[in-house]
């Protein structure tokens, strides 16, 4: 009897094919632990990034508040309407909106007018400041200021009711524009995106009125 050949190799492609999924499962026995790996440390990288900016947004966050005052510090009889930064960071005041029983007022002397009898024909001098500055942490800006003289004593009386049915409303923002709105009806400041489009804005001084064109 002949003795039984013994088989040729199979073809090197087979082969290949053969151990094909060997190779695929430690391929992937590698790969995968790199991928969860890479997700792990982008996901770390987020957090810290995300507690890093929490840390600085908290120590640069300003507070604003309103608050109305017929005294200074000094015992002088003035009514003052002020807003004061009680926050750790700088507070951008970006708009003022100034309510009077409700109703936006254009201006300190509009509001004079209509609360206190304050005429045009004679005015009552008094003081007021641009509103959209930057306040300090512990800074105020007194943006209205009536000292009482015998001369204005009636506007000075009526004022210091009327003060009481004023309201404001103020948007201001850090110096991460990070934005709040304060609204002296409510308890605190909200976060927004953008200060609002459709408040009445308020203006140190009266818009001026245009004049009718002359005639020849």
């Amino acid at each position: 009897m002949s003795e039984p050949q013994p088989k040729a190799p199979a073809p090197i492609p087979e082969r290949l094919i053969k151990y094909l999924p060997v190779m695929m499962v430690g391929h992937l026995l590698v790969t995968i632990p790199t991928f969860v790996i890479s997700l792990a440390l982008a996901y770390a990288t987020f957090v810290q990034a995300d507690a890093t900016r929490k840390i600085q947004q908290s120590e640069t966050w300003p507070y604003v508040s309103y608050g109305t005052s017929d005294i200074t510090d000094e015992g002088v009889d003035e009514i003052s309407f002020a807003l004061g930064n009680d926050g750790v960071g700088p507070a951008r005041l970006k708009q003022l909106e100034f309510l009077y029983d409700g109703k936006p007022m254009e201006s300190p002397r509009k509001f004079l007018q209509a609360c206190c009898g304050d005429v045009p024909e004679h005015p009552t001098p008094f003081m007021s400041s641009k509103f959209e500055v930057v306040l300090r942490p512990g800074e105020a800006t007194k943006f209205i200021r009536l000292v009482k003289r015998p001369d204005n004593l009636a506007v000075w009386d009526r004022l210091e009711v009327e003060r009481w049915k004023v309201a404001v409303r103020a948007c201001y923002c850090s110096i991460f524009d990070d934005c709040w709105a304060l609204d002296s009806r409510k308890a605190d400041p909200e976060p927004i995106k953008v200060c609002p489009a459709d408040w009445a804005r308020f203006e140190e001084r009266p818009a001026p009125t245009a004049r009718p064109a002359a005639r020849n």
